[in-house]
């Protein structure tokens, strides 16, 4: 599968588990509107397996719904400033202090142990036995020094306290209701995200959908491949294309590397297609044409404009000149995407081939997308009605949070009601910026995906497979190449060689020096590693080793 119809056609397990992301987990969903709308003249990072449109929507859906919900806090935060600022404090730590020992659903997050809350619930307590005690029968505060605005009417802390808590409750409640009727395994639509209401994100809505799926990575910073998981150790060597029983030592055969593309491309497509070449076909193989370009060092052709996001989508004619004259800081790479367990391990080869008549140069870079974050997968664990307790441990373990939530509101309803001018304002002056600095970043900082991947498989066999599908199209890519070159009559018995040990071994040294001990390589080949004892050659080696 080559189109990226394909790969949006099937992202959508992943797109799934993102879109929970969104809805569940606030400090996700901030840090993917932050840098989708930072504005900035970045580019896109690639969309490995998942559609980052509907992602992005949820992101906005649960940003509304939280803005409601800090703005009911702050009514109450200015109404206990009024009324009883104190008690609403003290009634604040007792609730957060007796929610906090009831165990989180889900696992996620730890229960505070039993003896500190029961010392914070105590301090309060104590607080407002002391205050009570202190103030005169006549009920005025400030006889004991405190003024009147601070205590206010003590029975009034607790109805405020409860009204805020209604609000986090309402929180709580519609997010698994979308959860489960939108979100569920078998309700999930990707087109059905609901739509933005902002007028200014439509634009860059319609930037995402445009480049999320293009054939170029501008790239910030030193690692290319950002989007595609963590790099594993690749490989690359120059091999002197000689021809096979010449007569003339300097005789060479001239390689296309079209060809040499076009050949190794050709043989993965049928690697990933019934019926084609030997045993069963490879699924969830996907293969593109990629350019990598540093986003300090763009040409006109990517960037016709310094005050707009440079180009991701080149024309197959583009693609066709960088792969067969690469300089400069663009790179042309054959992409060979792996996608299993439902398209949440991602085994990713990277191909680049060119040469300078006498040489060819073959590289091979590599990375591994691991599973979205376990907690995310909840959502296939909720019934649609409510286990018993369930409900009632949701919403005591979200009393915890009330106290940070309500700190916290006023300045989240400022940020999020000011968010339109302030995209304004940085995207006018970072669109300033970029037309005096010559070396201006428009490069990719940051993968949606890749800030959702667990930091651990969930599943044995999903290490296992990914290093599996690396090693078979590692396999096939060096036996195309084989074949291509004894087709066009090259030498071959130095890439048979390297071919062998690369297949053995996974690596390739061409220079330095390396210390290996026991190692076979070859059919049927054993090894067996001796020690030696080396006596000391001077008085000073034998002080040493003593």
């Amino acid at each position: 599968m080559t189109e990226p119809d394909a790969a949006r056609a099937t992202s959508g397990q992943v797109t799934r588990y993102l879109c929970v992301a969104a809805r569940t987990d606030e400090n996700f969903a901030n840090r993917v509107l932050n840098g989708v709308f930072a504005g900035d003249l970045r580019a896109t990072a690639p969309s490995v397996g998942f559609d980052l449109r509907p992602v992005v929507l949820h992101c906005l859906a649960a940003r509304r719904q939280w803005y409601l919900r800090d703005l009911a806090l702050v009514v109450c935060v200015v109404i206990a400033l009024v009324v009883s600022l104190l008690w609403t404090v003290l009634s604040l730590l007792v609730i957060a202090a007796l929610a906090g020992t009831v165990r989180r659903p889900g696992g996620r997050g730890r229960t505070w142990p039993v003896v500190p809350a029961l010392l914070m619930v105590a301090i309060p307590v104590l607080l407002a036995v002391l205050i009570s005690g202190l103030t005169p029968s006549g009920g005025d505060p400030e006889a004991v020094g405190l003024p009147g605005w601070l205590t206010g009417v003590p029975w009034l802390g607790l109805p405020v306290v409860l009204v805020m808590y209604g609000a986090l409750a309402w929180d709580v409640l519609t997010t698994r209701q979308v959860v489960i009727g939108e979100l569920a395994r078998s309700r999930f639509r990707p087109e059905a995200a609901p739509r933005p209401r902002e007028e200014w994100v439509a634009p860059i809505l319609g930037a995402i959908e445009a480049t999320q799926y293009g054939n170029v990575t501008p790239y910030s910073g030193f690692t290319p491949f950002l989007g595609y998981g963590t790099a594993m150790v690749g490989w690359a060597f120059a091999l002197p294309t000689s021809r096979r029983g010449r007569t003339d030592p300097g005789e060479v055969v001239e390689i296309d590397v079209g060809e040499l593309i076009e050949h190794v491309r050709n043989r993965l497509v049928a690697l990933g297609q019934a019926g084609e070449g030997s045993g069963e076909p490879l699924e969830g193989l996907h293969i593109t044409d990629r350019i990598f370009v540093s986003g300090e060092a763009l040409g006109s052709r990517f960037l016709p404009r310094r005050d707009l996001p440079p180009r991701q989508n080149l024309t197959p004619e583009e693609i066709r000149e960088i792969a067969g004259q690469p300089n400069g800081s663009a790179r042309y790479f054959l992409c060979a995407e792996v996608r299993s367990w439902g398209e949440e391990m991602v085994a990713s080869t990277f191909l680049h081939f060119s040469t300078d008549g006498r040489l060819l140069y073959f590289q091979c870079d590599r990375a591994i997308l691991g599973p979205v974050w376990s907690q995310y997968h909840h959502v296939d664990r909720l019934t649609d009605t409510p286990v018993p307790g369930q409900i009632g441990r949701m919403l005591l373990s979200s009393a915890a949070r009330l106290p940070s939530l309500v700190a916290g509101a006023p300045g989240r309803v400022l940020r999020v009601g000011l968010a339109g001018i302030r995209h304004r304002a940085r995207l006018e002056r970072n669109r300033h910026l970029a037309g005096e600095d010559l070396g201006y970043d428009y490069g990719a900082r940051f993968s949606v995906r890749q800030m959702a991947e667990d930091a651990v498989s969930h599943n044995y066999f999903q290490n296992t497979d990914v290093h599996k599908h690396l090693k078979i199209v590692e396999r096939h890519v060096l036996t195309a190449v084989l074949d291509f070159l004894d087709e066009h009559e090259v030498d071959t018995t130095e890439f048979a060689n390297r071919q062998m040990v690369i297949l053995n071994q996974g690596i390739v040294q061409t220079g330095g020096v390396s210390h290996v001990g026991n190692q076979a390589v070859g059919l049927g080949a054993t090894a067996t590693q001796t020690t030696t004892t080396v006596p000391p050659r001077n008085s000073q080696e034998t002080a040493n080793a003593g």
